[in-house]
């Protein structure tokens, strides 16, 4: 047991680590799933199902009011002055989802409690400012006009140059507290679909709920919300203020939309880029799971570093070379550690010949010659243990962050999306080889399993975003290449 103790408490320690980001790498073990509507705190409400003509539905959209800035394009229509369209240049994205054409409901339609005014507030043809507003340098506002039941309504608009914010205020002269805001029904889907909350998203005081249009019959309240509205994985619309009422609706369906009880508000309406949620304090709208604490400051590094490399491919590499910088002295010593562990395999097998019969002895001789070579049995798992949040932290960041979507590198289109060509995955599993082909090791039977794990990974890495694959990849060659200079300089050093 002396030799084959230290080589089994290696293999069993990777072994686990490596099983461990298998369990990691999967999405759905940190429940990035929409909560379900059961399971809603006490402050919300429940009632019973919706129907699309509980709420004023109107698919006469009257004439078209263009809106353009260096983000987007939106189009409103002057019944109303609903949101009828709003396309996100940079993504090429088209945010206000095909069910709005359908339902004849729109984002930012402004309707009432009182029900006979909200009718009439639907189907209420408005007087733009302007039919036409090119939106640069400097904040603009559209203005809406019209009467209702003797009393001026107005709707105002304004729209900045560098935000994708537009702060909306909507009141009814001589009257307050009535009007509400719909936002939705859903949001147009990207093109990418897999992992990730697709619905409404309500953040109050105490914390963020996802729900799940599938559990939701009928409809929720939250009090003390600080923003809420409908999300995919890289896009929302939401609005934002302090401490007001919002409700989530299901309709027609599993469609839903969200009534925002609030005249004076900031409406986002874009992509989940952290440096704009953050100048709102919504950037809780980005879901990067348990370890979201690690995985924000490190996009903010890469965005960072993006200002003087306009490549993320290359930020990749840059950011695997600083990780492997820091961790150098771990990575040495763990080598050397491991060599030496190689060295006294002739002893270890001694030991176990002379105490094989007597297992406590074995014991006790087999770590007091560790004791006296300064050998750690297991310290060459340390460098692998400390970079397994940064590998979590990652496949969040590459999975989530609307910044990688559509990076190329090389032959890679997408950095943010499994490598379709396989190329990436293949690279790493040979790189795994490599690294373990450079790694002493006293035990020839661990080296075999970890080439089979090495096959394994390769498979399993296919369906990992190819950012993920490419930081993966160059740590193993990285270590690979630490490996042989160590190993050199050791027997140089041995030699002398």
């Amino acid at each position: 047991m002396g030799q084959q103790q230290p080589s089994k408490l290696s293999l069993w320690i990777q072994s686990f680590i490596l099983a461990l980001l298998v369990v990691i790498g999967f999405q759905f073990f940190f429940g990035h799933k929409g909560e379900k509507a059961g399971e809603v705190s006490k402050e919300t409400k429940r009632a019973q199902s919706v129907k699309v003509s509980d709420i004023p539905s109107v698919k006469e959209l009257g004439q078209r009011v263009n809106v353009e800035t260096p983000l987007y394009r939106a189009e409103f229509s002057t019944v109303n002055g609903r949101l009828v369209s709003l396309f996100i240049k940079k993504y090429d994205y088209q945010l206000v989802s095909p069910y709005s054409k359908v339902s004849g409901l729109y984002p930012l339609t402004t309707l009432s409690l009182n029900e006979e005014l909200s009718k009439k507030l639907s189907r209420l043809n408005l007087t733009p400012s302007s039919l036409q507003l090119k939106v640069e340098g400097s904040p603009k506002k559209l203005l809406f006009s019209g009467e209702i039941d003797g009393k001026r309504f107005i709707k105002e608009l304004t729209f900045y140059p560098d935000s994708y914010r537009i702060d909306v205020k909507v009141e009814i002269e001589g009257e307050g507290g009535e009007l509400y805001t719909i936002l939705g029904p859903d949001i147009n889907l990207s093109a990418s679909k897999e992992r990730g909350h697709v619905g409404p998203v309500v953040e109050t005081e105490d914390k963020v709920y996802r729900l799940d249009p599938k559990d939701l019959n009928g409809f929720v309240s939250f009090n003390k919300v600080v923003w809420a509205g409908e999300e995919e994985k890289y896009f929302l619309m939401a609005a934002k203020d302090r401490n007001f009422s919002a409700m989530v609706k299901e309709v027609g369906g599993e469609h839903t939309l969200v009534e925002a009880f609030v005249d004076e508000f900031t409406f986002y309406g874009g992509p989940k880029e952290l440096k704009e949620l953050e100048a709102l304090g919504m950037e809780s709208a980005i879901d990067f799971g348990i370890l979201g604490f690690l995985a924000k400051p490190l996009l903010k590094f890469f965005i960072f570093l993006h200002k003087f490399v306009p490549n993320w491919g290359v930020e990749i590499i840059i950011f695997t070379l600083i990780i492997k910088l820091i961790l150098h002295p771990l990575t040495h010593k763990s080598f050397v550690s491991m060599k030496k562990m190689q060295d006294l395999a002739p002893k270890l097998e001694e030991i176990k010949r002379k105490y094989g019969n007597d297992p406590q002895k074995l014991q006790e001789e087999t770590m007091k010659l560790y004791r006296e070579m300064g050998v750690n049995p297991a310290s060459g798992c340390l460098p692998m243990l400390l970079q397994i949040p940064i590998f979590i932290a990652l496949y969040e960041l590459f999975l989530n962050a609307v910044e990688l979507k559509g990076a190329s590198f090389l032959w890679i289109r997408d950095l943010s999306q499994p490598d379709p060509t396989f190329v990436l995955p293949i690279l790493m599993g040979l790189s795994m080889i490599l690294q373990q082909f450079l790694t002493p090791t006293t035990n020839k039977q661990q080296q075999y399993i970890f080439y089979a794990m090495a096959v394994f990974f390769t498979f399993l890495f296919a369906s990992f975003p190819a950012g993920l694959v490419l930081y993966w990849f160059t740590n193993n060659v990285i270590t690979a290449i630490q490996n042989l200079i160590i190993m050199k300089l050791t027997v140089n050093k041995e030699g002398a």
